[in-house]
């Protein structure tokens, strides 16, 4: 990396994320799908893959993208009879995420962002974000890190990473979160920038009833 780049890795990030909503904006045609690509991993947008657990398997094809780090979202079930693969090559970021319409995604939404966020922003990797299947789990997470890091809307970024992987089909309860997502992003980095002492007075003016909101089960993510 250039003295300049080290000096400026905002502007890099910042170049990144601007060629992603160039990609993205642009909404081409649906590219020709093979059943068969089910089974394998597809390359959403530069540094950021999509695909089934079957791909995390075969060591050559990842180092021949250029993986660096894994994203693995299995449920209790599939923790038990699955494993990491090869995690001497590959940074791991595993979490237990069931495929119901009642997991609570957006409490591991940050998660998630972090590490992509180190992956490809500031280590210049690559990343895979896996489920079983590709089909439910994975690609609710790469459109909600794609819609907070670009600021594009949902159904811009739905519509082109199921271009890209045109198997995709999160489950109801997953695009019903994914639509919310938005607003609740962007109320967080609203409250994030403002003053300590200004959002203490802004919790503090909650009605008193708010407590009886139901908090959904956190899921721990798991660094290898």
């Amino acid at each position: 990396m250039t003295t300049a780049a080290m000096a400026h890795p905002h502007t890099d990030v910042e170049a990144k994320l601007n060629v992603y909503r160039q990609l993205m904006g642009q909404n081409g045609a649906v590219l020709e799908w093979r059943y068969e690509q089910r089974r394998e991993m597809q390359e959403i947008l530069p540094s950021i893959f999509l695909g089934p657990y079957s791909a995390t398997r075969n060591l050559q094809e990842l180092q021949k993208a250029g993986i660096t780090h894994i994203v693995s979202l299995w449920d209790m079930s599939e923790s038990k009879i699955l494993k990491l693969h090869h995690q001497e090559h590959f940074k791991y970021l595993q979490l237990e995420i069931s495929d119901a319409a009642t997991q609570n995604l957006i409490t591991a939404f940050p998660a998630v962002k972090r590490f992509i966020d180190q992956a490809i922003l500031s280590e210049n990797g690559k990343v895979l974000v896996n489920c079983m299947s590709g089909i439910s789990r994975s690609p609710a997470f790469v459109v909600a890190y794609l819609m907070e890091a670009t600021g594009m809307e949902y159904d811009t970024v739905y519509r082109y990473v199921q271009n890209k992987r045109f198997c995709m089909n999160p489950n109801p309860g997953f695009r019903h979160q994914l639509e919310e997502y938005g607003p609740i992003y962007t109320a967080m980095q609203s409250v994030g920038s403002q003053p300590v002492e200004h959002r203490t007075s802004v919790r503090r003016s909650l009605p008193e009833d708010d407590d009886d909101e139901i908090e959904m089960d956190r899921p721990a993510p798991r660094f290898r």
